[in-house]
């Protein structure tokens, strides 16, 4: 072979060499393009799915946590509506409150009777981020619950309200 044949064939051996590379180099990108995007989808998902269980699951473990005799009510709490849960601590008597407030869930728990001056709802720890919570009645035992996450989906669920005695 002459020199100039062996040439060409280095050249097309480099090219072929380095047209492989680049098919290589694209199709990882793409690869890897494609697995963040997937994981991005994946991490949206799950943060959704945790604010909206989260809040049902605090909200109703929370009522069942006070479930007897006459210790559940709503409420309002400077015009703010709020779920009323009862309980009693020596001769005291004590109301954890769950409202909505400057885009949180929030819980208070003071003693029935006292007063903050006019500043109860700031008062109460931040629990989780909400963009709406109402509550009302359904019927004698039943109280409804409608939230909205800050990805704007939209819960309502029931919860029974018991009133099991304590002997």
């Amino acid at each position: 072979m002459n020199d100039k044949t062996q040439e060409k064939h280095f050249i097309v051996d480099i090219l072929f060499v380095l047209a492989l590379f680049g098919v290589f180099a694209v199709s990882a990108l793409s690869l890897v393009t494609i697995g963040a995007d997937v994981y991005q989808h994946t991490v949206e998902d799950m943060s959704v799915n945790y604010d909206s269980r989260t809040a049902v699951s605090y909200i109703m473990e929370k009522v069942r946590q006070s479930d007897t005799a006459d210790s559940i009510s709503l409420t309002t709490l400077e015009d703010v509506p709020a779920l009323c849960m009862l309980s009693k601590i020596d001769e005291d008597t004590y109301c954890t409150y769950l409202y909505y407030y400057e885009g949180h869930l929030k819980e208070l728990f003071m003693r029935q009777g006292t007063s903050l001056g006019g500043q109860l709802l700031p008062a109460g720890t931040d629990i989780l981020e909400l963009t709406d919570l109402t509550f009302s009645y359904a019927g004698n035992d039943l109280i409804r619950v409608c939230l909205q996450t800050p990805s704007r989906e939209t819960h309502t669920f029931y919860i029974h309200v018991h009133c099991s005695t304590t002997e």
